[in-house]
């Protein structure tokens, strides 16, 4: 995938492996299939620097860290999904190791992580607060 200019960076989404299962022998929880990092597309980081404030869907006012702004078109990213946001492209094999994203955070190459507050369909484009 080739980053423009107006989408300089990565945008990665967590699945978790959907909704857990009971095993009928053991009756431990279980995930129903494999979590894992996916490469969603490119994106636009913007750090939330003036502290403002969005409105969740209740109402609530929430102050979130970054905007990222997505090329038009991108599918939707459910509310609570974990994210993040790198300067180059990385397998999704890397971001398994919560060391190789700790490593990453610290030397900037990853510049953005955290948790889907709310998603935004525009007219040009769309956008992705954390």
């Amino acid at each position: 995938m080739q980053t423009t200019y107006q989408y300089p960076q990565y945008l990665y989404v967590y699945n978790s492996g959907g909704e857990a299962i009971q095993n009928e022998t053991t009756g431990e929880w279980e995930s129903s299939a494999a979590a894992l990092w996916e490469l969603w597309g490119v994106c636009r980081e913007e750090a939330n620097g003036s502290g403002q404030v969005i409105y969740a869907s209740g109402g609530d006012a929430i102050v979130f860290s970054s905007l990222i702004q997505i090329p038009k078109g991108t599918p939707r990213i459910n509310e609570m999904t974990e994210v993040l946001v790198s300067r180059t492209e990385i397998t999704p094999a890397q971001l398994l190791s919560d060391n190789f994203i700790k490593q990453s955070l610290m030397s900037g190459l990853i510049v953005a992580k955290g948790r889907c507050l709310k998603y935004d369909f525009g007219r040009l484009h769309c956008r992705l607060w954390i």
